[in-house]
């Protein structure tokens, strides 16, 4: 027999409603509720918390009648025996659901799990592991979200694979058209050299720049360093502090910065070339992993 009717009796007779008395207990008002609907049972402990609140005791709520004092009393210790053996059957609360607010009576029902959630600090926030106890109906919920969640990111990666594969199509043909538009007016001018080179030069371009859109190789990040070196700090330069030494700076400041102009240039032309040549081989491998779905 639940202690539903009983509760919500003594609740509305102490002028409480639901969620004055989940707060005096510090738990929810669903939890309230579930006990006073008997789809739940309070702990023994919350029990006791419970009369001393409502100001009543474990027998009015479980409606046990005290025998009365008859000639034979010999019957009154069976009758708290079997009291106590009622209050026994009572399995354990385990622990109770955060998802549900449900009690958990059973081990094979109760699972500790983790989740990540940001806490801030002043103005940033960082990322800490929480352990948050579940049922088993809400653990499979929580599992199907996940699978759910990671099906989405999946569609969308390969969303984006397929977009960087059409134009690591669409751009290089239209470079390599150009050149081929070039070659075939040096040859039609009698420029056989400039026409041939223009036709490696559109091979090289489709193949270079296929690869730079696709961007899951070495070869963007080797572009990138090589042309690194190019960008020096120049030297500091010593001068008067006069119309004369304000000249000579100035000058100077020319020089270093044509310098370090041509420097960046020479560097960036240098790695362009390498990435070219190696881009022959590198993206037939881009394009394989891209179809495979790699980074």
């Amino acid at each position: 027999m639940g202690i539903g009717l009983k509760l919500k009796e003594y609740r509305t007779k102490a002028g409480l409603t639901q969620k004055d008395l989940a707060d005096e207990l510090h738990v929810t008002y669903q939890a309230v509720s579930r006990w006073e609907n008997d789809d739940a049972e309070p702990s023994f402990d919350m029990l006791k918390d419970m009369c001393k609140i409502l100001n009543c005791s474990t027998d009015d709520l479980f409606d046990i009648k005290k025998p009365e004092v008859e000639e034979n009393k010999e019957q009154s210790p069976q009758i708290i025996e079997r009291v106590i053996i009622k209050e026994s059957e009572q399995k354990p609360v385990l622990g109770v659901c955060e998802g549900c607010n449900k009690p958990i009576y059973e081990a094979s029902d109760l699972f500790r799990v983790e989740e990540s959630i940001s806490v801030r600090s002043g103005k940033s926030s960082h990322k800490v592991l929480k352990q948050k106890i579940l049922c088993n109906e809400c653990n499979q919920s929580r599992l199907l979200e996940q699978k759910r969640i990671a099906e989405e990111a999946q569609k969308k990666k390969e969303t984006e694979f397929k977009v960087r594969r059409i134009h690591s199509f669409i751009w290089p043909s239209i470079v390599s058209t150009i050149f081929l538009v070039l070659a075939i007016v040096s040859f039609v001018d009698g420029k056989t050299s400039t026409g041939a080179i223009e036709i490696v030069l559109a091979f090289l371009g489709f193949t270079f720049f296929g690869t730079m859109i696709l961007n899951n190789t070495f070869l963007t990040d080797l572009w990138i360093d090589v042309s690194s070196f190019g960008f020096v700090k120049m030297p500091g330069i010593m001068f008067t502090f006069d119309l004369d030494g304000l000249k000579f700076l100035i000058i100077m400041k020319i020089i270093f910065g044509l310098i370090g102009l041509a420097i960046a240039v020479l560097a960036i032309a240098f790695a362009t070339v390498l990435t070219l040549a190696l881009s022959i081989f590198v993206y037939p491998y881009a394009l394989y992993k891209n179809f495979k779905g790699k980074d």
